[in-house]
């Protein structure tokens, strides 16, 4: 998304010039930048050779110029800051060069190369993995012999055996197709190797073995993915910042600190790559707006470099830059190289006769064959001489590439049956050639020259010379423990900062939640119902605070992927990561519990003593300390979230049942007692009680805290307390006899053990998720494992198959059919404004073009000119700011379906992971066709793009998820992004980097097949970044823009591009050699690349050319010509019918295909329901269990919290792939909110089922079959409205951070106010009127209190009984019997007792009276609460609905 100019504006630049020196170091550095980029006039693919030399002798003319300056003080690091004047310049520490002070200081440099030999790779075959369903997951799960024997894994050679090096100071280029094994050579180079089932041969690291290398030098072998993994919300300085302080050298030039290090570094990076203006711009994804895709790519070199690691592996590092950007970062590359003697591999897609150049060595893979490995200068020489034939202006690399590929191959005349024809001749082949001798010859001599010259040894000697002071020396990380931990804490605090959404929302959460909790528990008495009361509060106050922390796994997952880049660059310890949260920690959760605290503990009346508000204030603090460990260790042994929360949610549900307020200690059953004494909230809750109960005394006085009560009761001598630890004769109840004869909690205890043991499991979880994150290695080393349909994986074709399949993809492509009718499409004055703080910045400025049938449109300019956000503009997929300008679409006004009857393949590939690659094909043919055209004319026209985009292979293969290691690569879906839009057959085609990621011939192919369509009718407009000659000559029209979103040319490219360059040679640019590639040369003309400089302001040139008047009055006649639309307009090409059946076809087809998420919810429950079965085991008709099986039907709605959070992040990642497909018009938003509603039921059916079994029996709940099935039709529309309601918060939030942060207050809100922790008789008036009666909880536990208990008469075992002496000369019957006329509930066990035999009461008679009496329920509501229960889950998707619609586009 390139809309990095948001930022520009108020950027300010930085101008270095040092104070009374004539050669500034400014001037210096841009000398070596601007050597680096090149002049003028050397734009062809011929004349871009770097002049090492000048480099060296410029690096040592300012190396002995700042070695005179570094003496001198600094200016405090405000260089860093951005606004310092230029200082010293460490170029020795950062290029890590050997300088005549470094010499002075005994620093070593730090070289090595990479040698390989007898190199095996075998990894897990196609047909070893099979598309995972609900079915065969539960199988393998119940299939334990397997698990115990595993099967032998079928295996396939990634690559076959051969041998190669690269030394230090050379640069090493791996070609070769998508497949052929490039991307696997580099990571097992970079000692990536847990992705692969076996790796045989020797790989050295300059005589250091592959183990020892990982083991102590893991940050010296570097890895640059496709994929850019950063935080989105740092800025690109706060970034890179980071990134140094981890990586500061302990030698460095005298007097330089740490700061001055950085400042420096960070100012050349950032020169290097072109991001000055960007360092204070966000890096930003998919999702929040920042850096352009290209931009936040250099991000990622830069971050790479930060790391000065000597060997270098970067895979398609140049994806996403424009030409000019890709040549200069290689550029820098080579001069790195060669001046600090660095070791680089690359692999490149696409790569200009330029950059190929700049490599001393290539190897050329194909089927993990070694076609080639040998100089680059010869190559093609070699190739030329085994008979193949380059054509004119084809680039060696694509002349590489291509011989890979049999149907692009072209040989010499006479040399068409003697050239090699498949990967394994070539290799044969190579090993009988002279290059392949001389190679070998050259590998024995560096392995000797290694040997002789220790360069082992210097490098463990330079390494142990960059490690800081404290650092360990046998460490892969420079940087010791405590500094690894300071610079992640000063990130951390960087990220947390800067969501200023997510800490309002969740301090305004704690706030309100604070207040709501004091108020329902108001002034509470210091009596015995006040005492119950008490606990409840408390318990809530435990159970608030550990909701919240649930929040903290949702962060803590989403920081996964750039922990593991970052464990590989050995930038620091994973468990100085976890420190570094625990210490920011304590701000942000001290903060919370005083605000908590302040609002609820005196509100609520609890024991008004410094000491114990204190007390409770740092129990609370602990508990939350220990409870986000308690989360993050369940993120720490797994990557995928759901399986996390499912492990966390069943745990928290044990924790809460055990507590000891639900079931007090001394009543819990003996077989799971044990978790009481494992379980940190039971010992803070034990704690939090003593301190509030300790020492206070508890009135008997009133109706209810004393037995028998009433007129004539008065004397106490024949009363007891109801409150456990009353006597006879005393009218109120100590605290501590209380707590000891109801709960056996002993005062003594309160700081030790209980408080000390919070704190030990707080460090123990530390300990453990510190320890965990360390070892547990669970990154797949960013491996793609293809998952295929059962018996569709792909069979190895014979060569004569490949020959067919590819003449039947020419057949395709030449055979396209035309247009009826062309489609014009033009845009005028286009002018696009974000907001921004402080008013509003332009981002594209009055923009036109027009694009014709038959028309090829190149739209390009560099990186963050505006070029992805003007198709995004054009295309009307721009949700946010203001745009402006006039479109039309064949003379008339874009209507509705506009979005139908355009294809638009974006930046992004996003695809619903689920499906396979046909079944996405056929999804989008079926829904964006015209419904008039048959199902099998559809299917037919499928399987041609599927040909034509040489997907046959993955057709089968479900798409998944890069980042979660499972699916098709990144480059076939590319692919796929472009076929979604193919199989629509659109009037109208926008392309997005179309190619970027893809090689040369799939490139090629792409725009072949795109040309064809142009000649067919089709009018398409296309970015594009690094053309090679020969595809740029595909296009017939050019769109180029300058950085500002301004115009610099539009018109015909012309043959040979004549057209075009004669406009710019005419208007004062260079002259254009007739070697180059037009499209470089156009680009360096307008100063693309990261440090390029037009001679001219282009923009305004074309605004002031006759080219851009005629434009303007052909676009203004086709305004004064525009007309009304008379033909009909359909928003979708399918019925709504149509949609819903197809849309919901798909929905239960992910669903059946996410076991992670059903299986995992299946087992969560299962868990749950067994566990709380056995919890209250075998319940009795006691007066006790009467509130024990009231508790128990409460852990059935504590279980729906998990289900409510699990059904967010699900919604969330649907409504990703809903949202694109919607601004492209697939279906409407309704059939696709119905589907997400519906697919859910039978799930809901099948999981209440089950939940039931494990429960309801075991719990020992009444066995009369209608209320066993009220019970489950009850369960049925607690868990349906769960699901919904989690739709509800997530449909509403953007992320999931904002969704876990509104969890704990809704969720505690509707636990509060059920009626269960606090009466609605105790509530204060306030709430009891309406928030009782508008919580679904209420209603659900209400029905289930009394399905259950309205049939049990109540028979109090001894325990139960209250004792209390009669009078003299009174049976117990007698006495009570006034008491029993007022409406006294219960019953005398001994009615005709009398003394000395006291008299045992039985507080209730029957369930009903218990319930009745206690919370006002009545059996006549059963079926009312069912109802408005039901009614409940209507509300959630009205609501739900509703927000579908609203927020149906994403912010773009």
């Amino acid at each position: 998304m390139e809309v990095s100019e948001e930022k520009t504006s108020y950027v300010v630049k930085t101008v270095y010039n040092y104070e009374g020196r004539a050669h500034s170091i400014a001037h210096s550095v841009n000398t070596v930048i601007d050597d680096v980029v090149g002049q003028q006039g050397t734009f062809g693919e011929q004349n871009h050779a770097v002049n090492i030399e000048d480099a060296v002798e410029e690096y040592d003319n300012l190396k002995r110029e700042l070695t005179n300056i570094s003496r001198r003080p600094t200016h405090d690091g405000k260089i860093e800051e951005g606004t310092a004047e230029a200082e010293e310049f460490n170029l020795d520490n950062f290029l890590r060069g050997v300088s005549n002070e470094a010499e002075k200081t005994g620093v070593v440099q730090k070289q090595l190369g990479v040698s390989w030999k007898n190199l095996v790779v075998k990894g897990m075959s196609a047909e070893a993995h099979t598309i995972a369903n609900n079915a065969n997951f539960l199988m393998g799960i119940l299939n334990i012999p397997a698990m115990i024997f595993k099967p032998k894994i079928p295996e396939v050679t990634i690559l076959q055996e051969f041998n190669g090096f690269c030394k230090s100071g050379e640069m090493l280029l791996v070609l070769g197709r998508p497949g052929s094994g490039c991307t696997t050579l580099l990571k097992v180079i970079a000692n990536m190797r847990s992705s692969y089932t076996n790796i045989e041969g020797d790989v050295s690291y300059g005589g250091i073995d592959a183990i020892t290398f990982k083991k102590h030098y893991r940050g010296q072998v570097c890895y640059n993915s496709e994929e850019d993994q950063h935080y989105p919300t740092l800025t690109a300085k706060q970034t890179l910042q980071f990134a140094l302080r981890t990586k500061t050298p302990g030698k460095r030039l005298p007097d330089e600190t740490r700061k001055d290090f950085v400042g420096r570094v960070l100012y050349m990076l950032g020169n290097m790559l072109g991001l000055t203006k960007q360092m204070n711009t966000v890096v930003g994804n998919a999702f929040v707006r920042g850096l352009s895709g290209g931009e936040r790519k250099r991000l990622s070199i830069a971050e790479q470099m930060t790391t000065s690691s000597t060997i270098n592996c970067w895979d398609c590092s140049t994806r996403g830059l424009d030409a000019a950007s890709a040549l200069d970062f290689v550029r820098s590359l080579r001069i790195m190289t060669d001046v600090l003697n660095k070791t680089t591999v690359a692999t490149l897609y696409q790569a200009s006769n330029s950059i190929f150049k700049l490599f001393d060595k290539i190897i050329l893979l194909d089927g993990g064959y070694c076609l080639y490995f040998g100089p680059s200068d010869q190559a093609k020489t070699y190739f030329e001489d085994l008979g193949f034939y380059c054509p004119p202006r084809k680039s060696v690399p694509d002349f590489l590439t291509g011989i890979c590929n049999p149907i692009e191959r072209e040989f010499r005349p006479g040399f068409e049956n003697s050239v090699p024809q498949f990967p394994v001749e070539f290799q044969e082949r190579y090993k009988k050639s002279d290059v392949y001798r001389e190679m070998m010859a050259e590998l024995d001599s560096y392995e000797s020259q290694v040997k002789a010259t220790y360069q082992a040894d210097d490098f463990k000697q330079a390494m142990l010379d960059e490690h800081q002071k404290r650092a360990p020396r046998s460490s892969p990380y420079i940087s010791s423990f405590y500094q690894q931990v300071s610079a992640l804490v000063v990130r951390q605090y960087h990220l947390l900062i800067t969501d200023r959404e997510a800490l309002i929302s969740r301090y305004g959460t704690i706030l309100i939640q604070s207040l709501i909790t004091a108020s329902c528990f108001y002034n509470l008495p210091l009596s015995g119902t006040g005492a119950f009361s008490r606990g409840g509060a408390l318990f809530f106050s435990i159970l608030f605070n550990s909701l919240v922390a649930q929040t903290e796994l949702v962060n803590f997952m989403m920081g996964r992927p750039v922990l593991d880049k970052h464990k590989q660059y050995a930038l620091y310890r994973p468990s100085a990561y976890y420190v570094s949260l625990v210490v920011m920690d304590i701000p942000y959760s001290l903060a919370q519990v005083i605000l908590y605290g302040l609002c609820s503990y005196f509100i609520s009346g609890f024991n008004l003593t410094a000491g114990k508000f204190f007390t409770f204030l740092v129990i609370l603090f602990f508990v939350n300390m220990t409870m986000n460990g308690f989360f993050r260790m369940f993120g720490t042994f797994t990557r995928s979230f759901f399986v996390a929360t499912q492990m966390s949610g069943f745990m928290i549900i044990a924790s809460f049942n055990y507590v000891g307020y639900i079931i007090p200690y001394p009543k819990m059953h003996p077989w799971l007692y044990w978790y009481y004494w494992i379980n940190p909230l039971a010992y803070a809750y034990k704690a939090l009680l003593v301190n509030e109960m300790n020492e206070q005394s508890y009135t008997c006085e009133g109706p209810g805290n004393s037995i028998p009560y009433g007129p004539g009761y008065d004397n106490w001598d024949n009363k007891i307390c109801t409150m456990v630890g009353g006597v006879p004769g005393q009218n109120h109840v100590l605290g501590q006899d209380y707590l000891y004869q109801a709960l056996s909690y002993r005062v003594s205890e309160a700081w030790a053990p209980d408080f000390i043991v919070v704190i030990a499991f707080f460090l123990l979880y530390t300990a453990i998720c510190a320890v965990a994150m360390e070892y547990f290695d669970s990154d797949s080393g960013g491996n793609v494992t293809k998952f295929y349909l059962p018996g569709k994986a792909p069979k190895t074709r014979t060569d004569e198959e490949e020959k067919e399949r590819r003449t039947r993809q020419n057949d395709i492509t030449e055979q396209m059919e035309s247009m009826s009718e062309g489609t014009t499409f033009s845009w005028q004055n286009i002018q696009y404004t974000v907001p921004i703080p402080g008013g509003e910045l332009s981002l594209l400025n009055g923009i036109n073009g027009i694009v014709k049938p038959g028309h090829l449109t190149a739209l390009m300019g560099s990186s963050g000119a505006g070029k992805t956000t003007l198709l995004d503009v054009l295309a009307r997929r721009k949700t946010t700011g203001k745009v402006e300008g006039t479109v039309y679409l064949n003379g008339e006004a874009l209507m509705n379906d506009f979005e139908r009857i355009t294809g638009y393949c974006e930046q992004m590939d996003v695809h619903q992971p689920a499906v396979t690659v046909r079944e996405a094909l056929r999804f989008s043919a079926y829904l964006r066709q015209d419904a008039s055209v048959p199902k099998a004319e559809k299917n037919e026209y499928v399987e041609k793009i599927i040909q034509l985009l040489e997907m046959e292979d993955i057709a089968d293969a479900q798409i998944g998820m890069v980042e979660a290691g499972a699916g098709i690569s990144v480059e076939e879906r590319k692919r796929l992004t472009i076929g979604m839009e193919l199989v629509s057959k659109p009037q109208l085609l926008f392309l997005d980097e179309p190619t970027s990621g893809l090689d040369a011939q799939s490139s090629y192919n792409i725009i072949r097949f795109i040309r064809k369509l142009a000649d067919s009718g089709w009018p398409v407009l296309c970015t594009i970044h690094q053309p090679s000659s020969i595809l740029f000559s595909h296009f017939d029209h050019l769109l180029l823009l300058v950085r500002g979103g301004k115009t610099a040319y539009y018109g015909e490219i012309g043959q040979d591009s004549r057209t075009m360059i004669n406009y710019f040679e005419s208007n004062g640019g260079p002259t254009c050699s007739p070697e180059a590639n037009p499209a470089e040369y156009i680009l360096e003309v307008v100063g693309a690349g990261t440090a390029g400089k037009a001679a001219r302001d282009w923009a305004d040139v074309w605004a002031s050319s006759n080219e851009a008047k005629l434009l303007d009055a052909e676009l203004q006649e086709i305004d004064k010509n525009s007309k009304t639309v008379d033909r009909e307009v359909k928003t979708y090409a399918a019925s709504h019918w149509t949609q819903f059946r197809i849309v919901f076809g798909r929905m239960t087809l992910a669903y059946w295909r996410s076991p992670d998420y059903n299986i995992g919810r299946f087992i969560n429950l299962m868990l749950t329901s067994l566990f709380t079965g056995f919890t209250y085991w075998k319940l009795s008709s006691s007066s006790s269990d009467m509130q024990n099986k009231l508790f128990a039907l409460f852990s059935t709605f504590i279980m729906a919290i998990t289900l409510i959070i699990l059904a967010q992040p699900k919604f969330m990642v649907e409504r990703q792939f809903f949202r694109c497909e919607y601004a492209s018009r697939y279906y409407s938003w309704f059939p696709w909110a119905v589907s997400t509603l519906l697919v859910e039921i039978p799930y809901v059916l099948i999981f209440a089922a089950f939940f039931m079994f494990g429960f309801y029996w075991t719990a020992g709940m009444t066995n009369i079959s209608g209320v066993v099935g009220y019970f489950y039709i009850m369960f049925v529309a607690i868990v349906l409205w769960s699901i919904y309601f989690g739709f509800v918060i997530a449909a509403f939030s953007e992320n999931p951070t904002a969704a876990a942060v509104l969890n704990p207050l809704i969720l505690s809100m509707l636990i509060l106010f059920c009626g269960l922790m606090q009466p609605p008789s105790a509530m204060p008036h306030f709430w009891s009127s309406w928030m009782y009666w508008v919580d679904p909880f209420h209603y659900y536990i209400e029905g289930l209190g009394v399905n259950e208990l309205s049939n049990i008469n109540v028979e109090c075992t001894d325990n139960d009984l209250l004792r209390f002496t009669q009078p003299v000369g009174k049976t117990c019957g007698e006495y009570m019997s006034n008491f029993f006329s007022y409406g006294g509930s219960g019953y005398i066990v001994n009615s005709n007792a009398t003394q000395p035999e006291q008299c045992g009461y039985c507080i209730y008679n029957s369930g009903k009276e218990f319930y009745s009496l206690t919370f006002g329920w009545d059996v006549a509501n059963k079926w009312r609460n069912f109802g408005v229960l039901v009614a409940f889950c209507g509300f959630n998707i009205i609501v739900f609905l509703g927000l579908v619609y609203w927020k149906r586009k994403g912010r773009r």
